[in-house]
């Protein structure tokens, strides 16, 4: 799978549009990609406007022949739809973010798949940290030219941002919906043996639970994707929420959070919060840019980590609890379950996981509970 191009449009995002190897001599403009996945970082607060997040629009006069429109638009609430018309073809497609259980979060991933010579394509919308995912196939959508691709990622809508648009990039093969948590592969894991390196866990491992308990590993699932959106690492400082190292994460990966002062504030022995929540306190802070695959490239690159344990445990990374991946009943949806990073697994072997029951605290609680903490 490759990385073709990536952008950002956050406001403290410093590399906004990172295009590589669309067009050039191996890929003129008018070549085709019959094959290839448009991935959106978003935001679906329900309070943002309606509006487009992807648009592309060539009329007969300037497109040599070959007209095309390519939309992706946010309606009120948690839908998107995805419009394709070409001479002979015309597709509409409307996803809505999968609610059935509590996502907890305004985060999601969107991500558009295609493969014209097998008149094959998906919509596939992910939201909350994995394990609620919605599909919609597609037939026969058509491909598009390399200036196209080009042009999308450079020229987006103005409603782009309002509208909830984090980030997007685009990859020359088929993308399953990774998870938005995640930790480096470097991170100290506590075990009964001591701490080891997460990316050096395997099938069967034990790791500790924040009350001592030993729980095996089931996977371990590892991923490469553009350091932008909800995968921009963070960093976390030591000795704040008990860590024992810096500890650098995605932005939507959660903590556990106990003490006293948990207790005191929100009358009950822990609580959740992401690292994203911290931001602008002095607990948090952007990670710098050593930890990327390619980091003086175009499209610097990032490699997250995170475990999948039998029932949805906790665990401890750099001394402080955090959460392992949320899975809620994946498996029993087929269409889900094949759009989503874990498709190369036994259905039958992935486990079923009740959400944690800690409550997920709100961005002000979270720099409210920091602040504390640092004071």
């Amino acid at each position: 799978m490759g990385w073709m191009a990536a952008r950002s449009i956050d406001r403290n995002d410093t590399a906004l549009a990172v295009p590589q190897n669309i067009c050039g001599p191996a890929r003129p403009d008018n070549a085709l990609m019959t094959r290839g996945s448009l991935c959106l970082d978003l935001s679906l607060d329900e309070a943002r406007p309606s509006g487009d997040l992807l648009l592309l629009e060539r009329t007969i006069e300037d497109s040599e022949g070959w007209p095309l429109v390519l939309r992706l638009r946010r309606h009120l609430g948690r839908g998107i739809t995805l419009t394709l018309c070409q001479p002979g073809c015309e597709l509409e497609h409307r996803i809505v973010a999968d609610t059935a259980q509590s996502t907890e979060s305004d985060a999601a991933r969107l991500i558009y798949s295609w493969d014209s010579l097998l008149r094959w394509g998906r919509l596939a919308l992910m939201t909350g940290s994995g394990g609620n995912i919605a599909t919609v196939d597609i037939s026969s959508p058509p491909p598009l030219r390399a200036q196209d691709a080009k042009t999308l990622l450079s020229v987006l809508p103005t409603t782009a941002e309002a509208c909830g648009l984090r980030a997007v990039s685009l990859n020359s093969d088929i993308v399953p919906l990774t998870p938005l948590a995640g930790l480096i592969p470097q991170t100290k894991i506590a075990t009964p043996d001591g701490e080891k390196s997460l990316g050096l866990l395997r099938r069967g491992d034990l790791v500790l639970t924040p009350e001592g308990d030993a729980v095996p590993v089931l996977y371990r699932l590892d991923r490469r994707a553009p350091a932008i959106g909800h995968d921009a690492p963070m960093r976390l400082r030591a000795p704040f929420f008990g860590l024992t190292g810096d500890l650098l994460l995605a932005p939507q990966q959660r903590l556990v959070i106990s003490g006293t002062d948990v207790d005191y504030l929100f009358g009950r022995p822990d609580v959740r919060l992401t690292a994203e929540m911290l931001q602008g306190t002095a607990v948090a802070a952007p990670a710098k840019g050593e930890l990327y695959s390619r980091p003086g490239g175009p499209c610097p690159l990032i490699e997250l980590t995170q475990l999948i344990l039998p029932r949805h445990q906790r665990f401890i990374a750099a001394g402080t609890a955090v959460e392992s991946l949320y899975l809620g009943r994946l498996r029993r949806k087929r269409g889900a379950y094949e759009a989503s990073a874990l498709a190369h697994l036994d259905r039958n072997m992935i486990p079923e996981h009740a959400m944690d029951p800690a409550p997920l605290l709100r961005s002000f609680d979270a720099a409210v509970l920091a602040e504390r903490r640092i004071a």
